[in-house]
């Protein structure tokens, strides 16, 4: 299929709302969902991420992220009694829609302040600023005047509509919050984190209509997510060493709502493997609120360590469509992620792990 017919609905005034596109695996601390985990761990971090969805059909809807942590010293600083490091990073998306629409977004971290506390609490706040660029090919769309009655597609061009094939947005903030507590001694493995991220304060114009109306500028977006790890005792199992709960809510203007839950174990051989499974459910809200279960989503992830000073890691999760858009029609969506870790000569207190004399 060469060619879109262009909905109706984007045409005339009516209140549609944009939505940001969103990653499945959630829990692998970008920086796109939260720029609080910018130097989370204590190695800087390169995460090449690929999301390829509704594989059934012949439209590909694609999304991209490469990223680049960055982890500052925590010595650099005190804060009463504890201690503050710096840190920051950059990432690209880039999103399409078959050969029609695409759009690029930079972010950029100039600073995320971890700030650690006594007890073994930290307290992460960032901010980032998003540059997005939007291409879009006219000649690939069909509108409703060029269509006649038989149904057939004429050369007739469509009604004098203000035509822009690109736009830019320069300024997109956004600010995050995360709050971290480790364990103490024979429990120092377990840690419990809480965020929260507000995206597009600024609220800016998505419209290649140069449209100024309140329906043409991209809803706020919050998300909270939480995450607590845990080790298993021996005497239960010595195959499988940690386990994690963790979750996420997500509301983009008034109508849209997600939640996510997800659980997973981790074997402690000197090859690492994770296998869980995330469930998410869709919530349409209007004056009949609707509950609907989208996708169950199993996960594996394996963990080496090719070299002294590079740990690496991959990660692979299918959607499976439980909703009424049903699994057999959309077939796969696949996420693909590639992680490298850069290991530090000398290792730091860092919010995922805490003290390192632990």
């Amino acid at each position: 299929m060469k060619r879109f017919i262009l909905i109706i609905l984007i045409i005339v005034n009516v209140n549609t709302y944009a939505q940001d596109y969103s990653f499945s695996q959630f829990d692998l601390n970008m920086l796109y969902s939260n720029p609080a985990f910018a130097g989370y761990e204590n190695d800087n971090r390169i995460l090449i991420h690929r999301r390829n969805q509704w594989a059934g059909i012949s439209e590909k809807f694609n999304s991209n992220i490469i990223e680049l942590n960055l982890s500052g010293d925590i010595s650099s600083a005190r804060f009463g009694r504890g201690k503050i490091s710096w840190a920051g990073g950059v990432y690209l998306i880039e999103d399409h829609e078959n050969l029609v629409f695409k759009e690029y977004n930079i972010g950029i971290i100039p600073w995320t302040f971890h700030f650690q506390l006594p007890k073994n609490f930290f307290i992460s706040m960032g901010m980032q600023n998003v540059i997005s660029y939007h291409t879009l090919d006219w000649s690939k769309l069909i509108f409703s005047d060029q269509i006649d009655a038989l149904g057939l597609v004429t050369n007739q061009s469509s009604a004098n509509i203000p035509i822009y094939d690109k736009y830019t947005n320069w300024f997109d903030p956004s600010v995050g919050f995360i709050i971290t507590k480790n364990g103490f001694q024979q429990n120092y493995d377990q840690s419990s984190s809480v965020g929260f991220a507000v995206h597009h304060l600024n609220r800016m114009i998505e419209s290649f209509y140069n449209n100024q109306a309140s329906t043409s500028k991209l809803p706020v977006k919050y998300t909270i997510h939480a995450q607590h790890k845990g080790n298993v005792p021996n005497v239960i199992s010595r195959t499988f060493k940690y386990w994690k709960v963790f979750a996420r809510h997500e509301r983009q203007a008034k109508y849209m709502k997600k939640d996510e839950v997800g659980f997973s174990t981790i074997l402690s051989n000197n090859l690492q493997m994770e296998f869980g499974t995330i469930y998410r459910i869709g919530r349409f809200i209007s004056d009949n609120s609707i509950l609907m279960s989208e996708s169950i989503i199993p996960l594996v992830r394996i963990r080496m360590k090719p070299s002294k000073r590079i740990g690496m890691e991959m990660s692979y999760s299918y959607d499976f469509n439980i909703s009424k858009l049903q699994n057999i029609n959309t077939l796969a969506t696949h996420e693909i992620n590639l992680n490298f870790y850069f290991i530090k000569r000398k290792p730091r207190p860092c919010p995922a792990i805490g003290n390192w004399k632990n």
